[in-house]
């Protein structure tokens, strides 16, 4: 056996024992908010698709026309011969939607969060990092060249210190605006009027909020109510489609086509992918009775999880955590909701702190009431 095959089997080895080895699930099948897997059919309240997109066949539709003129893959990097037309009609849409003076596409929210920040700073540049900032932003600080400092988690206060401490060139704080698993939004009106005081700068990343939070859709930006110098976000969860962007100035879209890395050394998501987002973003304008749903069906569980005893922090975000503590504990609390009939996965480290391991419970337009209800009888049963 080699050292690189030894090396592979103690760690497949290590996670197994600590209660850290994944393996995914099989999705044979779905119908409306259930999922088929290993032949059996679960209610399923995991999922990002928070408005019920995913499952809109007028965006499949638009896809398939889009793949039946052009093709499935784009065959070049969006800055060879890769950008096709729909790309820049639903960049254009993305940018009139959030009132922005341009917006770029990128494959996946993860490589728009790099591209953004390894094309926009240097090693005089310092930038402020929430702890529990999503592990793509956490890559996107470690690939810039930037002094990174981390404060604590939604901590405005101590963000500011950081900022009057720190004498870089250029500052700027980079935070999620709805944190993935925990469900809490960013302290953002505090946040920006730090920025201010300290001539700093505010980017987020708005995947979790983009389509599903403030009166029109327009995200965790729209309900505080701030202005952001860039923000992140993507199509893949309440739009119902795939792929990242990141909105901003004309002038911020022209360097991240010459400067992102993961923009220019990427073969370009297929036209189709681009027409699924325009349609999607058609959705999503008009959605606000979905939207309402999912808040009123988000309150409907909080209050039901807080009944049963677990602390649950007020948020409008679709989704909430039942923090268990250890991942053993969450694996069998995972097992039995399963046995019941539900899905709802096992959150473990790295995914959240070690000592918080949890269940991410998410609602979307596609549940209904009784559903709810119901996992909140199994629940109770742990």
């Amino acid at each position: 056996m080699s050292w690189f095959e030894s090396m592979v089997e103690r760690a497949v080895a290590e996670l197994a024992s600590s209660h850290l080895l994944r393996e995914p699930k099989v999705v044979e099948g779905v119908r409306g908010p259930f999922a088929t897997i290993d032949g059996r059919e679960v209610l399923s309240f995991c999922s990002n698709d928070y408005l019920g997109l995913s499952r809109d066949s007028r965006i499949s539709k638009a896809a398939s026309k889009a793949a039946a003129g052009w093709g499935w893959g784009a065959g070049s990097s969006r800055l060879m011969a890769g950008t096709t037309a729909l790309h820049r009609a639903v960049e254009r849409e993305i940018a009139d939607f959030l009132g922005a003076g341009s917006a770029l596409l990128f494959a996946s929210g993860s490589a728009a969060n790099a591209g953004l920040l390894t094309a926009t700073t240097d090693e005089e540049t310092l930038v402020l990092s929430d702890e529990l900032n999503h592990a793509s932003v956490i890559d996107a600080c470690r690939l810039s060249r930037a002094i990174v400092r981390v404060y604590p988690h939604g901590d405005a206060e101590a963000a500011e210190k950081m900022l009057a401490s720190e004498r870089a060139a250029r500052k700027l704080i980079f935070t999620d605006t709805v944190f993935s698993m925990d469900g809490d939004l960013a302290p953002l009106p505090a946040l920006r009027v730090a920025a201010n005081r300290h001539g700093a700068e505010l980017i987020v990343d708005d995947a979790h909020g983009f389509g599903v939070l403030g009166d029109t859709g327009r995200g965790g930006v729209e309900l505080a109510g701030v202005a952001v110098a860039a923000r992140s976000a993507n199509l893949a969860k309440a739009a119902g489609s795939i792929g990242g962007f990141v909105a901003g100035s004309r002038d911020l879209v022209r360097l991240l086509e010459s400067r992102a890395r993961s923009f220019i050394y990427t073969t370009a998501a297929p036209a189709a992918v681009a027409a699924a987002g325009m349609e999607a973003l058609r959705l999503v304008r008009v959605a606000d009775d979905a939207r309402r749903r999912v808040v009123a069906l988000g309150g409907r569980l909080a209050r039901g999880v807080r009944a049963l005893g677990y602390p649950v922090r007020e948020s409008p975000a679709p989704f909430l955590p039942v923090v268990l503590g250890t991942e053993e504990k969450a694996l069998v609390a995972a097992a039995k909701l399963w046995e019941s009939g539900f899905l709802v996965p096992a959150i473990r480290p790295p995914t959240v702190p070690k000592g918080t391991s949890r269940l991410r419970i998410s609602v979307t337009a596609l549940h209904a009431e009784n559903h709810v209800d119901a996992l909140l009888e199994s629940l109770a049963k742990i």
